[in-house]
């Protein structure tokens, strides 16, 4: 069995229309990643994408490999990967926190230029937990 792992990256975002560029990704990503058994979460913040993906070590490889590939993405920088036991983001095949939701789950946080994994873990910790009490909150 393939192992578990978490791989979050950031990348300078290059968008000919940013929200057009955006719903396809989101699409795709959906049906990818549901095929390949990934998880995770994407930020955006207008110039940078900082994004999560979990899932099995090869599907991972695989995407992260595509992604690397990809002219909307430039200035790639890998942060953290790391084998996991569970996943944070086990509902969202992909989620996209826009500009505006990220500034109001962590207005501090003026551009995804995070220095370290320590920065990019207490970002998901206070995101991951914002967007599932909202999810809580939004379905009961």
């Amino acid at each position: 069995m393939d192992e578990l792992v978490s791989l979050t990256y950031r990348s300078r975002v290059r968008l000919a229309d940013p929200v057009a560029d955006i719903v396809q990704i989101m699409r795709a990503s959906r049906v990818r990643n549901l095929r390949l058994g990934i998880t995770g979460i994407l930020l955006y913040n207008g110039v940078h994408f900082v994004q999560t993906i979990e899932g099995p070590r090869s599907a991972c490889d695989e995407l992260f490999r595509l992604i690397s590939a990809d002219p909307r993405h430039q200035e790639i920088l890998a942060f953290d990967l790391e084998p996991i036991t569970a996943r944070r983001f086990p509902d969202w095949s992909m989620r996209i926190v826009s500009r505006k939701e990220l500034r109001a789950l962590a207005p501090d946080l003026e551009r995804l230029d995070l220095s370290g994994p320590e920065d990019v873990a207490e970002l998901h910790r206070t995101i991951a937990a914002s967007l599932s009490k909202g999810d809580a909150d939004a379905s009961g």
